[in-house]
């Protein structure tokens, strides 16, 4: 397990250390209730276009996320559902879990091809951002490669197109919050007129690199303030 799972295991478990040891099979047993929508090891399913691969990504992320749906930042229902119950300890399990799962491929439909005209835009807003309209590149927080970064900002690359566009949408209407400074829903809100389709069909279009793992940790600061990227900010907002 790495140093930051064991600091934020040790620091936000609780009642962990009452839990039984669970080796991964005995986890994908108990996770039977999520595999339907994002596999058994996290890896996704085909044609589940409105969910989002799990495997690989950062554990921080992954548990802020959970406890979005269960403390009322996110609301698709069946998550809620499912993590309404949750404590800190169990949901730190899960994240651990399908962080440490290798990266996936595509499991879902490719995406229709852009034209040239508007693919050469989406690859703008994702390498190279909008300066006049004071938009960082994606890759200036989700990595080169947009594989991620720990210990919460997620990959990007591979995920279902439908999923983006709900994700970037839910966060331009104001149905999706992240932890504050919420940098996502200051980015959305600048983005022209149809870009948030474009970036979404271009993300899913990426191959994921088997071999590639989130990028550690950095000092260097990132192009905006976002709530529960690093470890303090994510920690400062986490119930015992």
């Amino acid at each position: 397990m790495k140093l930051f799972s064991l600091l934020f295991f040790s620091a936000f478990a609780g009642s962990t250390q009452a839990m039984p040891a669970l080796d991964d099979d005995a986890m994908t047993e108990r996770l039977a209730a999520c595999a339907a929508c994002h596999g058994a090891r996290g890896e996704g399913t085909p044609g589940a276009e409105y969910y989002p691969h799990l495997a690989g990504k950062p554990a921080g992320y992954l548990f802020v996320q959970m406890q979005g749906f269960r403390d009322g930042r996110r609301h698709y229902p069946q998550m809620v559902y499912l993590m309404r119950n949750w404590d800190d300890a169990w949901l730190w399990r899960i994240a651990d879990f399908y962080s440490s799962q290798p990266m996936t491929t595509l499991d879902h439909a490719p995406p229709a091809a852009l034209p040239p005209e508007q693919r050469a835009r989406a690859m703008q807003l994702v390498h190279e951002g909008d300066a006049v309209r004071g938009l960082p590149a994606c890759t200036r927080c989700h990595g080169a490669h947009l594989e991620g970064r720990e210990p919460g900002i997620p990959a990007l690359a591979g995920l279902p197109v439908d999923y983006l566009i709900a994700q970037l949408g839910g966060w331009l209407t104001g149905a999706r919050h992240s932890l504050e400074p919420d940098c996502m829903s200051q980015v959305v809100q600048h983005l022209q007129p149809g870009d948030i389709r474009l970036v979404s069909t271009y993300l899913a279009g990426l191959v994921p690199d088997l071999d590639s793992r989130p990028m550690p940790a950095s000092d260097e600061p990132l192009p905006l303030a976002c709530g529960g990227t690093t470890f303090p900010a994510a920690a400062a907002e986490m119930s015992p």
